[in-house]
């Protein structure tokens, strides 16, 4: 036996993946208000989740739009975006759908609200604040919303957060506007 023998195997890279749900005819998103029993909950989110099994992220991700909302029929969504570091990586789809629906929300979620991806409400998931910060991921979305639904959507990039307010994980900040509309959303879906 040598010593290379006995060197631990390095962790394995933690995973998941999730959809951004968009309607063609209206070009709003489908934005998931998490509960408080779930980790960053609180926040407005997309739809996803962890990996079951040797899933691929798209199968991950189309697991957990149906869990979550009870949509079937999903059809093939668009990869749009990774989020990854060391030690974990995230992917995001974007799944189109005909129409907005109610979803049928379970424990993870405490509300959803149907809105334009420029209106995201307050206070934001980090990991879909980083997927908004990333130039080529919003030029996807925008060109996405502006082909498919004919809207126009004057996206544009965030700029990142400061490396002290990333510290802990979720920015540290409320929009009284987003407060007000994330008061007004939960539980039903916003029609306009």
């Amino acid at each position: 036996m040598s010593a290379r023998d006995h060197v631990p195997a390095p962790p394995r890279r933690r995973s998941a993946a999730g959809c951004l749900i968009m309607a063609r005819r209206t070009g709003r998103f489908l934005f998931c208000f998490r509960s408080r029993e779930v980790p960053s909950g609180g926040t407005w989110s997309l739809w996803g989740g962890k990996p079951e099994g040797d899933e691929t992220p798209i199968q991950t991700a189309l697991r957990e739009v149906s869990e979550e909302t009870g949509l079937s029929d999903l059809g093939t969504p668009m990869h749009v975006h990774r989020l990854s570091n060391r030690s974990f990586t995230y992917d995001t789809f974007l799944l189109v759908v005909d129409d907005e629906f109610n979803p049928v929300t379970g424990r993870e979620a405490e509300g959803y609200a149907w809105l334009p991806i420029e209106d995201v409400p307050a206070p934001i998931h980090w990991g879909l604040e980083k997927l908004l910060e990333d130039e080529s991921a919003v030029l996807r979305l925008v060109k996405a919303v502006e082909t498919m639904s004919g809207r126009s959507c004057p996206l544009r990039p965030r700029k990142a957060a400061s490396r002290q307010r990333r510290i802990g994980g979720e920015r540290p900040w409320r929009d009284p506007a987003g407060a007000r509309r994330q008061r007004e959303g939960r539980g039903t879906a916003q029609s306009g």
